[in-house]
């Protein structure tokens, strides 16, 4: 047996499991450290990709956490999985928008991994089974449930909570749980995230004029019943957020959305392409390439 041939074999094993152990700590820590970063200071939104549906995250800078919104049944496991990644533990305020199955189809995964702190939901009621199962789950949990009308506004540390619809109960439109949805404005410093959830022509005539805001949300996933050139205009926004899944049936986001935001220079965001992330530090927001974008004026 050649001794000094299978002396240098080991020698390097040795090296290379060496080699390996130290790279897994250098990520290890380097993970670590960027958790950190992320949580100290600043706003965090995340837009996930759920398929045909909404659902988006605010982390904000004291580390409390609003989740607007769960997608569709099918989207819930995965919808989990993010949530887990980005380390979250608790949902401090649950937002449910309106009962169809889109945004509310993943919530009984949601309340059933996370702890939560409150719940608001819009207050138009359907027959659908999904919403009567989680406003079982709210019960069955004693999760405290609220219904907030426009006017109401709520401080969660550095950062404004504006709920902008609904005013009023609206009857009789071709659909109804998109004209009576919560729609919501978080405010950060000089930075506004309006956040349209479904709604349309009929609901944003009761609430007109709608706040200027960096970032928008755009309602009912760039349906050309909820996003039009003169809501572009009222509105203003930096970036507009599209929410919707790939080849889905109805055709979004509408041919006409999509002329008016590329004729206005919005930035667009798809969710069909994955997480979308903006930070905004009160003053200026960045998104995911790390474009940084100037003092916001009025936002």
């Amino acid at each position: 047996m050649n001794f000094g041939l299978l002396q240098r074999k080991y020698k390097k094993i040795f090296i290379l499991l060496f080699t390996l152990i130290i790279s897994l700590l250098a990520v290890a820590a380097w993970t670590s450290r960027t958790k950190v970063a992320e949580s100290d200071g600043g706003l965090r939104f995340y837009a996930f990709d759920v398929g045909q549906g909404d659902s988006s995250l605010f982390v904000l800078p004291d580390g409390k956490t609003i989740l607007i919104d769960a997608g569709p049944e099918d989207g819930g496991k995965k919808l989990v999985k993010e949530l887990k990644k980005l380390g979250i533990k608790k949902i401090d305020l649950l937002v449910a928008t309106h009962p169809h199955s889109d945004h509310i189809g993943g919530m009984r995964r949601v309340l059933s991994n996370f702890q939560i702190g409150k719940i608001w939901d819009s207050g138009f009621i359907s027959s659908s089974p999904l919403q009567k199962n989680f406003y079982s789950m709210i019960q069955k949990k004693n999760i405290p449930f609220g219904r907030p009308k426009r006017g109401h506004s709520e401080k969660m540390g550095d950062v404004l909570v504006e709920v902008i619809a609904p005013a009023q109960l609206i009857r009789g439109t071709k659909r109804d749980a998109n004209n009576n949805c919560l729609v919501l404005n978080v405010k950060y410093g000089r930075t506004n995230f309006l956040m349209l959830a479904d709604m349309e022509r009929e609901q944003r005539l009761t609430v007109r004029p709608l706040p200027r805001a960096a970032v928008l949300k755009a309602s009912h996933h760039g349906s050309s019943n909820g996003t039009d050139m003169s809501l572009l205009k009222e509105v203003r926004p930096y970036f507009i957020i599209l929410s919707y899944g790939r080849n889905n049936s109805y055709g979004y986001p509408h041919k006409e959305v999509v002329r008016a935001v590329s004729s206005s220079g919005i930035i667009r965001l798809d969710t069909k392409d994955g997480t979308i992330r903006i930070v905004s530090d009160g003053e200026k927001i960045s998104y995911p390439q790390n474009r940084e974008v100037g003092k916001n004026g009025s936002y």
